[in-house]
């Protein structure tokens, strides 16, 4: 009788231990799909500012246009082909265009939920999807109609495959390494040089350390080179031509504060000695390299790498960070939880404030009384890519032009010299600018202008002018 009880009472623990597990378990679930419902919150605005404007004026072209326009940008067609296509499905609009954005955000969440809590374990999964929401500008990201969120998921699950090739010697995991890999760098440049640096981390790894993977390792190599060789003549010329006209002019502090967080967070992970092991090796290596060519480059050859470009790596960073957590007392590691909860919260408040801006739909509300589908917009910087969206009937003039400008059908770009004999002297003009731009002389001698309102869209204030001659 005394052993029958306690059988009974083993059994009763082994069951609550089981219910406490399966509910643990279920709580990667549950922090998928609230972090996922906070980016779906954010997609319900219209305000759109140049970059997007430029994403949704090329994809009305056809497929072939786009790549052609796109090879006289900086950026690869994959993102843009593949957005035209699920806009082909789904219809063009702000909010197809978002959400396509947001899926990307929820395939790099639920990477936590599937191939990282299999591999790493649940605690790692879910501080994983934890610091990927509370990463400031992470949810900003997620709907920008704009290659980033897709490139983080790529870039993510290619030094996932490849930290878990290393550790497995799996087949499956090398071949997914490649293919996301060639889907990276097909998306954005810097996720090209992420995927580049993953390359040479693993190429690195098997002729220093594990032989056994040279041969799959090579194969890779050759793989990788074959895939994006239809690529890498646009990409000289577009390197070529962006070293002469690229729009950067020096060190963004932005970029500096970046690189130095990740170094002092790298080697606080690192004091901790059961955390000197490949993964976090390896993550530490992607984050900091990306970050640290993209600076040298701007300081010492020609300003090309902003804060916003490191995106790319950030599923990697939270990678990182879980890692990091993986031999802490249970205890910090829930204060650590806790934190990232409430920087998800603040990170939705603050993006939602900013998605949700009224500036533009005050300022339509308010132009569209006195505007007519008669009058002239003109232009001296990228601003002309904002109206143009929202008022597309309407003459738009541009005072400079560059290549990519094709991808705006209703923007003629003109010489500054033929202004005076481009416009009648009846017509109405609206001078439009950023407010940090200077009035071009040429404008200031050809027009009398009037500040009649103005507006902010992103991070940039517009002001209207009314331009008389």
């Amino acid at each position: 009788q005394r052993q029958m009880c306690i059988r009974d009472r083993y059994q009763e623990k082994e069951y609550l231990m089981k219910c406490f597990k399966n509910r643990y378990n279920n709580l990667s679930y549950i922090i998928f799909t609230i972090l996922s419902l906070f980016s779906i919150s954010l997609i319900f605005n219209n305000n759109v500012w140049f970059d997007e404007a430029y994403t949704l004026s090329l994809i009305q072209h056809n497929y072939s246009e786009v790549i052609e326009i796109l090879k006289s940008d900086m950026h690869p067609p994959l993102y843009f082909i593949s957005l035209k296509f699920f806009c082909e499905i789904f219809g063009y609009s702000i909010l197809v265009t978002k959400i396509f954005s947001v899926l990307g955000y929820i395939a790099t969440l639920l990477l936590g939920c599937t191939v990282v809590k299999k591999h790493f374990g649940s605690d790692t999964s879910m501080v994983y999807m934890l610091t990927i929401g509370a990463i400031p500008m992470s949810l900003y990201f997620s709907v920008q109609q704009r290659s980033y969120q897709w490139s983080i998921f790529f870039v993510t699950l290619c030094f996932t495959e490849a930290l878990l090739f290393l550790e497995n010697h799996g087949t499956r995991h090398c071949v997914i390494f490649v293919i996301t890999a060639l889907f990276a760098a097909y998306n954005h440049i810097y996720a090209l040089l992420a995927v580049g640096v993953i390359f040479i981390f693993v190429n690195i790894y098997a002729f220093v350390k594990d032989g056994k993977l040279i041969k799959a390792i090579i194969i890779s190599d050759i793989a990788m080179t074959v895939g994006y060789s239809p690529w890498i003549i646009p990409l000289l010329y577009q390197t070529e031509a962006a070293a002469g006209s690229f729009w950067l002019k020096g060190v963004e502090p932005l970029s500096v504060v970046v690189f130095a967080s990740g170094l002092v967070i790298s080697t606080l992970i690192l004091a901790k000695k059961e955390n000197r092991r490949l993964s976090v090796i390896f993550a530490i290596t992607c984050v900091l390299s990306v970050q640290a060519i993209g600076l040298l480059v701007t300081i010492f050859i020609r300003p090309f790498y902003i804060a916003r470009y490191s995106v790319v790596i950030s599923g990697i960073f939270a990678l990182l960070v879980a890692f990091g957590t993986q031999h802490i007392k249970e205890k910090v590691k829930n204060i650590i939880c806790v934190l990232l909860c409430a920087l998800n919260v603040a990170c939705l408040i603050g993006t939602g404030i900013f998605e949700y801006n009224p500036s533009m739909n005050n300022f339509f509300n308010r132009f569209d009384e006195i505007a007519s589908s008669t009058d002239t917009f003109l232009y001296c910087d990228s601003s002309f890519g904002i109206l143009s969206y929202y008022y597309p009937e309407n003459t738009h003039i541009c005072t400079y032009s560059e290549p990519w400008f094709v991808a705006f059908d209703n923007i003629e770009c003109i010489n500054k010299n033929e202004l005076s004999n481009k416009i009648p002297p009846n017509d109405t003009v609206w001078f439009v600018k950023n407010e940090l731009t200077k009035t071009p002389e040429y404008i200031q001698s050809n027009f009398d202008l009037e500040l009649v309102d103005s507006f902010k869209c992103d991070f940039n204030t517009f002001n209207v002018y009314l331009a008389k001659k």
